[in-house]
């Protein structure tokens, strides 16, 4: 029987993730539920239009009809993720699943990195302050299920085994030399 039909809803519908490792009790009792029941849920969720699909520790939706605007929307939230991960990646190479960090610690590094700064100052408006972009960023990691709040009183984050999500779908991009382009 499932019992968190709802929850798991409201969660995923706004393009969030149940993550395995989440620090959250309700999101990891909702993952454990989902994983327990995948069968009945992916069933149900089928029936109204919506694909339940795993990754490695974590679930999420995908729609099993789209319209050529939501096709559109996701390319460029696409592109949005491609410079969120390399402004990251810029700042620490090791920033994946389990990584701990600070914004604090991320503003302190574009002003002292020359290639990040370069990287900050195209993420969101180009007036804002590098601090309200972290802020930006960061309730955006928060926002998919790809990082949490960990310690309130040091501000700390981790960052959540849904990341691998935005890191696969990355990864699939092979970009080509014009001397290798394949026939």
């Amino acid at each position: 029987m499932l019992n968190n039909t709802q929850k798991v809803y409201e969660k995923l519908i706004r393009g969030g993730f149940l993550a395995a490792d989440s620090s959250k009790t309700d999101i990891k009792h909702l993952y454990q539920d989902v994983e327990e029941n995948y069968d009945e849920y992916a069933a149900f969720f089928n029936q109204i239009g919506f694909c339940l699909d795993s990754g490695d520790g974590y679930f999420y939706f995908s729609t099993v009809n789209e319209s050529k605007a939501d096709i559109e929307r996701r390319l460029i939230s696409f592109c949005k993720w491609i410079d969120y991960l390399d402004f990251l990646k810029t700042f620490d190479m090791a920033f994946s699943v389990g990584y701990q960090f600070g914004k604090a610690r991320i503003v302190n590094e574009i002003d002292v990195n020359a290639e990040l700064k370069d990287k900050a100052r195209h993420l969101f408006s180009s007036q804002m302050p590098f601090s309200e972009k972290v802020d930006k960023l960061v309730g955006e990691l928060e926002t998919m299920g790809f990082a949490e709040l960990i310690d309130e009183e040091t501000s700390t984050y981790k960052v959540t085994s849904a990341f691998r999500y935005a890191e696969d779908l990355v990864n699939l991009l092979t970009i080509y030399n014009e001397d290798e382009i394949p026939e």
